[in-house]
């Protein structure tokens, strides 16, 4: 009995999954947080190549094994990260949190105050800015004295973590399922090294916040009031969350806010005698210096003097957290909002150690970010700090280092939002009550259409018009189509051509666009219904492509597509495009192109909404790969540069190109 050839796409989950175990291995095998810096940065890039394989390549199988699958594999390394060494943080955390335990208020002095000196014990000795009044939050301390209560070691501090940790990957599942939002994002994540070295390696609390900020979201998401009992949780782990909360002041959950006062106000009065000092320690913590940051980096490059580079970069986060507001209040998203207003936070902060990134990154998971996924790889450069503090005896690194590390996410952040400004200036045209319409064109089509054309009734029922458009068909196909379709209609050939006519012959509110050699999959209309209702903003909805049969070629392809439509908002024909009726009237319609139809709608649309990524694949036929894979796609990668090289001059320019452009993708047609 022959073998069983094996699954290319497991396969490949199985080896990146291999690969970032080794990673995490061999970071835990490190004594010391300043062993080998230059190997860590090697470690950490390499990790974040290797997350894109284990979100992409995810195995195809339902949601509830999907789920299983990425918890067991992020466990797994967390669990490998278990012997690294912790922060110097937690030295901090243990501390203080025996000092609570013991009556003390902690706000009362710095470490370093005589009146501590009964105190000072391993903990206190390896502790880093003794010197300095905490600026950790009352909820925070109360958490820290439990832990230290339970049992006073470091790695009680690194199970505190892992319990937020884990916690917060549970509520990032229900977030994206809420949104039906692919679940395989939860990798971006899961998988990150950035999370992975923060909390499963050194053990910061933020992982706490994030639990507490997920929990909020999700309860505002279903305007429940406990949200700002959340929220309050949040601030009180990390005083950073409190910039969040008047993107929670909407009309149904105003009403409820005095709990967060609740939240905010029990846990501190304890603590009441050294709250001011406590405040006077987070403005001391601000000023404290320069580090990592990205504004502050170029500023300062420029010549500006550190005073004058903290104003400006106050007056920037101040004028960038007003327009965010504005745009919560007006109807952006809670997950848009957020993500902003942390990653506006971020990019002003004078200092950015690598786990403040994790504050934003379950976000970015729900909104997979360019930006941030390149930083996660690139941010290995942080530990470049150790490198100097043994080769020069100073912790950090200059200008040059962290324009390595920034100015790629700036690049990529330009690249992904190049149609923000547009897009904020559209005209909000209300789209009409929900009802689709299908367009499938056909070109001497075979059996597998008619066999297409009952499963979309199935899904669809007979009230739904599916409008079969032909291009010329020289065989007698078009006889058995009747039964299936609601009309049929003949076009130009060439798919823009057909579905140009297409959508003119219907008036439904969506139009899905249908490739004759595809295959639905399950749930697929529900999943249409879902996500218009959850993404308002959305211009048009992209299922993602499978190919029947899978080979490296073919798996390398699926991966690329996706990631041009996450990152690019540029989607192509056979990815089951969903379109917003009102989007693409406010666009100037759908191109009537021979070709590239589907890359030019895709830049059209981007200007009137948010192109989201169902995840939710079709399978189309594998069987134009089988032949002169590399020519093929060398000739795709050459003609979609072309064409958007083209694009820049006009779309008319652009138009013209698509007729010849066709005549070299489809020889015999010429």
């Amino acid at each position: 009995m022959p073998k069983q050839a094996p699954n290319i796409r497991n396969l490949a989950w199985g080896i990146c999954l291999g690969m970032s175990a080794l990673a995490c291995i061999a970071w835990s095998a490190f004594p010391m947080l300043e062993s080998a810096p230059l190997v860590r940065v090697g470690l950490f890039s390499a990790s974040g190549v290797i997350m894109l394989g284990l979100v992409f390549f995810l195995p195809n199988i339902n949601t509830r094994d999907a789920r299983r699958l990425i918890l067991g594999a992020a466990v797994l390394l967390r669990l490998l990260l278990w012997p690294a060494p912790v922060s110097d943080d937690v030295q901090r955390y243990l501390w203080e949190g025996k000092l609570v335990h013991s009556g003390e208020n902690p706000y009362s002095a710095p470490a370093s105050d005589p009146r501590w000196e009964k105190h000072r014990d391993a903990f206190w000795q390896a502790m880093n800015h003794r010197d300095r009044a905490t600026a950790y939050p009352p909820g925070i301390q109360w958490v820290m004295a439990a832990t230290s209560a339970i049992h006073p070691s470091l790695m009680s501090f690194k199970v505190l973590a892992l319990i937020g940790d884990i916690t917060a990957l549970l509520l990032l599942f229900t977030l994206l399922t809420l949104y039906s939002a692919p679940l395989k994002w939860a990798g971006f994540y899961a998988f990150n090294p950035i999370v992975l070295i923060a909390f499963a390696a050194e053990a910061h609390f933020d992982s706490l916040m994030i639990a507490a900020m997920l929990a909020a979201m999700i309860a505002a998401s279903r305007n429940k009031s406990s949200a700002w009992l959340w929220l309050g949780v949040a601030i009180q782990i990390k005083l950073v969350c409190i910039i969040l909360v008047p993107l929670f002041l909407t009309r149904r959950l105003l009403p409820a806010s005095w709990l967060l006062l609740l939240v905010l106000i029990l846990p501190s009065l304890p603590f009441h005698s050294g709250l001011a000092e406590w405040l006077h320690g987070v403005k001391n913590f601000t000023d404290s210096g320069a580090f990592n940051a990205p504004l502050h980096t170029l500023l300062a490059a420029i010549g500006l003097s550190f005073d004058g580079v903290r104003t400006l970069s106050t007056i920037t986060f101040c004028a960038c957290a007003l327009t965010i507001c504005i745009a919560r209040w007006r109807g952006a998203s809670l997950i848009d909002s957020t993500l902003w207003m942390l990653g506006s936070l971020l990019v002003c902060s004078p200092i950015i150690h690598f786990w403040y990134l994790t504050w934003l990154l379950p976000l970015a998971a729900m909104r997979p970010s360019f930006a941030w996924t390149t930083l996660s790889i690139t941010m290995g450069g942080y530990f470049i700090a150790w490198h100097t503090l043994a080769t020069a005896g100073w912790w950090g690194y200059g200008h040059a280092v962290a324009a390595v590390i920034w100015l790629p996410c700036l690049i990529a952040g330009i690249v992904q939002h190049r149609f923000l400004p547009s897009r904020r200036k559209a005209k909000r045209t209300p789209s009409k009550p929900f009802d689709l319409a299908v367009v499938l064109p056909v070109l001497n089509a075979g059996s597998e259409v008619i066999s297409l054309l009952g499963k979309l009734r199935a899904e669809l029922g007979e009230n739904t018009p599916i409008v079969v458009v032909d291009g010329g068909s020289k065989n007698d196909s078009l006889d058995h189509l009747a039964h299936g379709a609601t009309s049929l209609i003949h076009a130009p050939r060439g798919r823009g051509n057909q579905i140009a006519a297409g959508i003119a012959a219907t008036d439904s509110s969506w139009i899905l666009i249908v490739h004759a050699d595809s295959t639905p999959p399950g749930a697929w209309f529900a999943n249409i219904q879902n996500s218009q209702t959850f993404s308002p903003d959305a211009s048009m909805l992209v299922f993602g492509q499978r190919f029947d049969h899978t080979h490296p070629g073919t798996l390398f392809i699926e991966a690329l597509n996706e990631m041009r439509v996450i990152f690019g908002s540029v989607a192509f024909g056979d990815q089951t495009m969903v379109i917003r009726r009102a989007a693409l009237d406010a666009a100037g319609g759908f191109p009537a192109q021979p070709l590239m139809e589907d890359v030019e709608v895709s830049m059209r649309l981007a200007t009137q909404g948010r192109i989201v990524y169902l995840g939710n694949e079709w399978t189309l036929s594998a069987r134009k790969w089988n032949k002169d894979f590399g020519k093929r796609v060398g000739m795709i990668v050459r003609l979609v540069a072309s064409y958007q090289l083209a694009r820049l001059k006009s779309q008319a320019h652009a138009a013209a190109a698509s007729e010849k452009m066709y005549r070299i993708y489809y020889p015999e047609n010429r």
